[in-house]
């Protein structure tokens, strides 16, 4: 059966491919930006991403809310993953389900030792790793039905479902990326099945 999927972040570079995935499955697309210049056969919403009182009437009547969003300069200390998650996590019912898309970071290494404290993290990453930890310890304790997408450095390209996928822990492999496709189309899979809930799923190429 077909949900209905709104996306936010759907300009960047997962968010297009999480839009394109979803169509192919069949879902019903609406996508929130600020310019209506979307090219997908989607409907668009135009909005701020701050402007609490729109997101709250926008999201109502949607199955599923994906958030793709981040910032793109990783020079900016500016976080923008934790206060859209911290506004959809207030806004969604029980009836409803969130994704939130962040980074490989929050999932373990080993039973006791998470990604992002590993020594050797790339520093450049690390205004990146403090949002994705922040909205993580906000919205993780919440009684609500959320799922974080935990995907390792994301690259351009289409799906091939040539990847690993491991809740909780970072699955092992010697890659160190993985495309943009293919967390889309992990995103799309799990959308369909609804296997997990409160948890969160490490994602790397094979």
């Amino acid at each position: 059966m077909s949900k209905k999927v709104l996306v936010f972040g759907a300009t960047g570079l997962m968010g297009k491919q999480i839009v394109k995935e979803n169509l192919k499955a069949g879902n019903v697309v609406s996508v929130y930006i600020r310019q209506n210049d979307y090219s997908e056969n989607v409907n668009v919403i135009t909005g701020e991403l701050n402007d609490k009182a729109k997101i709250e009437d926008v999201v109502k009547g949607f199955d599923v809310i994906v958030s793709a969003v981040g910032n793109r300069n990783y020079d900016d200390p500016t976080m923008v993953v934790t206060p859209v998650a911290k506004i959809l996590a207030k806004m969604v019912s029980a009836e409803q389900r969130l994704i939130l898309v962040a980074g490989s970071g929050l999932t373990l290494d080993d039973n006791k030792t998470l990604r992002r404290d590993l020594p050797g993290q790339p520093e450049f990453l690390k205004n990146q790793r403090a949002d994705h930890w922040e909205a993580y310890t906000n919205i993780a304790p919440l009684d609500i039905n959320c799922l974080f997408i935990c995907p390792t450095m994301v690259v351009e390209g289409d799906a091939d479902g040539n990847y690993l996928s491991q809740e909780i822990y970072f699955p092992k492999s010697e890659a160190k990326q993985i495309s943009a496709g293919n967390v889309a189309h992990f995103i799309g899979q799990e959308i369909e099945a609804n296997r997990y809930n409160k948890t969160r799923i490490g994602l790397v190429n094979k």
